[in-house]
């Protein structure tokens, strides 16, 4: 498995709102179709959030990044995005359903 997180961090609340509603319904939804296995988001303020997207391996994430990297550029421009990846190469735990 491959794991992809962006933090991203909006200029205001409203701005924020505006993107997370782009991301859940257009963005991961696509990307999912495309071959991602899921998409989490986890608020961190009022106009920040983390997203944990995950893959079957390093080229399909690659692939997904290569459908999106236009709006990802264009999301850029009045929001700040940092990314870091990885491949897992340990998990201990139990998964736990969504209370959603």
């Amino acid at each position: 498995m491959y794991v992809r997180v962006a933090e991203i961090t909006s200029q205001s609340s409203l701005q924020f709102k505006m993107l997370m509603a782009f991301i859940e319904n257009e963005f991961l939804p696509r990307n999912i179709k495309a071959g991602q296995l899921s998409g989490e988001i986890f608020r961190t303020s009022d106009n920040s959030c983390f997203v944990i997207s995950r893959f079957t391996s390093k080229a399909e994430a690659n692939k997904i990044m290569s459908i999106m990297k236009t709006e990802l550029e264009e999301m850029r421009g009045s929001n700040k995005i940092k990314m870091i990846e990885g491949e897992r190469f340990i998990h201990l735990g139990q998964d736990i359903p969504s209370s959603s």
